[in-house]
């Protein structure tokens, strides 16, 4: 992928670059902190530009490592959520509207057989067989993002929330060494008469503030509800996907 691309591409940029500023966050301020009364302009910014290749080094990493940890949250779920919503047993749908979306769904892919809830509850497997062709199908032909906008802005969402949940170690792991460095800063300054540094202080608090979230706020819960949204999103394009042909 070339790096402009990056940058262009809606999905790259907030679902992939995003999260690597993120996880880089930390440690570039506390570096801009400790190192800008010593730096001009020119070299602040500077900085800042190798700060941004790194994140769009680490926006690669973000993708392999959410996707690898991606089975992981689908098996705390129950399943993938544009599968599990399509089941009997998933109250997120009303049972007429599902009934509505797999009959539509099973005139148009073809070797498909909507499962009853009783043949459901037998046998599982075979049921979530019928609802992933369903899904895979949806998601084949509502990738027109003009057609479908606010599909594709829950799959931003929710690939934004699983790579930062995917970097969640290394994330509590630059905090807590920023934190660290930066407190060891201003111990030292503070056996000294000298005022002390408000960009360390600052630094310490916004580096503070992050690892909270890394530690409160990004948890498998945080990323389902961009998950479940997508899902229903996905089931709602029935109409347009089916009705078109």
């Amino acid at each position: 992928m070339h790096p402009i691309t990056i940058l262009i591409d809606g999905y790259e940029r907030k679902a992939r670059l995003y999260p690597a500023l993120v996880l880089l966050a930390s440690p570039a301020v506390t570096a801009l902190a400790l190192l800008s009364p010593k730096m001009t302009a020119i070299e602040a910014v500077g900085a800042l530009v190798v700060t941004c290749g790194g994140a769009f080094f680490l926006s690669q990493i973000a993708r392999d490592v959410g996707k690898r940890e991606e089975q992981g949250l689908f098996s705390q779920w129950d399943g993938m959520p544009s599968i599990s919503i399509l089941r009997h047993r998933d109250t997120r749908i009303n049972s007429i509207t599902k009934a509505h979306y797999h009959k539509k769904l099973e005139s148009f892919v073809k070797g498909t057989k909507a499962p009853s809830a009783a043949e459901e509850a037998a046998n599982p497997v075979a049921a979530d067989l019928v609802y992933s062709a369903w899904s895979t199908y949806l998601r084949v032909n509502a990738r027109d993002t003009k057609k479908f906008p606010l599909l594709f802005q829950e799959n931003i969402s929710y690939g934004y929330r699983r790579n930062i949940w995917g970097m969640r170690p290394i994330g509590i792991l630059f905090s807590c060494l920023s934190i660290i460095m930066l407190s060891t800063m201003l111990y030292i300054e503070s056996r000294t008469p000298e005022r002390l540094n408000p960009e360390l202080i600052g630094a310490l608090v916004f580096s503070s503030v992050l690892l909270f979230l890394w530690v409160y706020l990004f948890k498998p819960r945080w990323v389902r509800v961009p998950a479940d949204a997508y899902a229903e999103r996905l089931v709602e394009t029935v109409h347009h996907v089916c009705n078109r042909k």
